[in-house]
């Protein structure tokens, strides 16, 4: 069992949307509102985590193409790219490694329990509203994977009155095309979006060089990519309060490379789940989130069938925020995640589950912000973890806060390093 520590101690001028401005144009700009660091809704500037916010706005004004395009040049974080669009594409947060990033679609936990890591490179970035990108420790409050970071994306929505078309459609170099189509619309208690998109390229060679330069095979050719996307997300607010959603991600993908046993995958992934909010009086909140990921991957040589993975996920979390006074907030709930792993390789052992129980306590005194949490897990195959958090933030002047941050976190071992035949 891999554990992680990680201590901070910062002067913090501000995060990606609260940096120090003239007076006058204080209070002009709109904080976004960020769930991930806390598991509860609090703007970017008062949340004492280390976050990075990529808004809608922020994707068009970019115009970028992937994720990998997307989160580039984002502190903390790096992207290893194995050759072009489509190819394998994993993060690295805070200097941590590929599987100790815990990335969410729209509050469901993602990622391959045979790998251990999430590939990004088929998300498609014009059916995402907006990324809330968390560094630091995270195992107190999300349990294992969460080491360097979390990630959550959330698919867009709708709530505007009446019906609302977009397109796009683009091309380039390498015989590269893509296009995508939406359709939201709301009133004043539905929403919903729907959303298309599609790319597909002729792509490049993607590991030019001798046998022995690092391919392990020499394949002169062009190594293509496609992709199709669709998203579904929707909610409605009851009269009595309650307040519904559901989403739905899918995204297929076929990308080619250079290898010795295998050069083509079809890679498909799918995110789907609800969440139900529902306060019994003032003081309680509840949340209730179930949800499902998946992740086939089918692998090929040329036209040859090769090996094949499906990893599935199931997640059920059950979250209560009472708010004790006007500036203290208490949280406690419990999460369920099972992992079931299905594949043409022999696994001696293909299922576990993991439960946890999680509390955290958010104080603010005059300038001073506290933040504490504690959770312990039990996970079917390695037993009892206990994970802890502590931040403090003191705001010198209204642009400028003193934190200090600890926290704990821990990993699984995967499937594939533990049963993967003759690892």
């Amino acid at each position: 069992m891999l554990k992680n520590y990680s201590l901070l101690s910062a002067l913090a001028t501000g995060f990606v949307y609260s940096a120090i401005l003239p007076a006058e144009t204080v209070g002009y700009l709109e904080e976004p509102v960020v769930v991930t660091a806390t598991r509860t809704a609090e703007t970017a500037d008062e949340t004492l985590a280390s976050v990075t916010v990529i808004t809608r706005t922020d994707i068009e004004r970019q115009q970028a193409r992937s994720m990998q395009d997307l989160l580039h040049g984002i502190a903390g974080i790096n992207i290893a790219n194995t050759g072009g669009p489509g190819k394998l594409t994993t993060l690295l947060l805070r200097g941590t490694e590929s599987d100790h990033v815990l990335v969410l679609v729209d509050g469901i936990r993602m990622g391959s329990a045979t790998s251990g890591f999430t590939e990004i490179q088929n998300y498609p970035v014009e059916l995402i509203d907006h990324i809330e990108i968390v560094r630091g420790p995270r195992s107190s409050l999300y349990g294992p994977e969460a080491v360097g970071g979390v990630i959550q994306i959330f698919t867009r929505k709708g709530g505007k009155k009446g019906l609302k078309p977009t397109f796009s459609f683009g091309g380039g170099s390498y015989g590269t095309i893509n296009g995508s189509a939406t359709l939201s619309g709301g009133s004043e208690r539905a929403w919903f979006n729907l959303g298309i998109s599609g790319s597909d390229s002729n792509g490049f060679n993607a590991c030019k060089g001798s046998f022995s330069a690092g391919c392990f095979t020499v394949e002169p050719d062009k190594d293509g990519y496609r992709n199709i996307s669709g998203s579904a997300r929707a909610g409605y607010r009851f009269d009595n309060g309650l307040d519904v959603e559901a989403s739905f991600l899918h995204t297929d993908g076929h990308y080619e490379y250079d290898g010795s046993f295998q050069n083509r995958t079809k890679l498909a992934q799918q995110a789907f789940g609800g969440t139900a909010r529902y306060s019994p009086f003032e003081p309680w909140h509840i949340t209730l989130t179930a949800g499902r990921s998946n992740e086939d991957s089918d692998n090929f040589k040329e036209k040859l069938f090769t090996t094949r993975y499906h990893a599935r996920r199931d997640t059920l979390s059950w979250q209560n925020d009472i708010t004790i006074t006007p500036n203290q907030l208490l949280t406690i709930g419990t999460d369920y995640l099972y992992d079931h792993v299905n594949s043409s390789e022999k696994f001696t052992t293909t299922s576990r589950y993991n439960w946890g129980v999680f509390a955290q306590h958010q104080i603010s005194l005059a300038a001073h912000k506290l933040q504490l949490s504690i959770r312990h897990d039990d996970n079917q195959q390695f037993g009892s973890q206990v994970t802890g958090g502590a931040s403090w933030g003191y705001s010198l002047t209204r642009q400028v806060r003193l934190t200090a941050g600890f926290g704990s976190a821990f990993k699984a071992p995967t499937f594939n390093e533990l049963y993967f035949p003759g690892f």
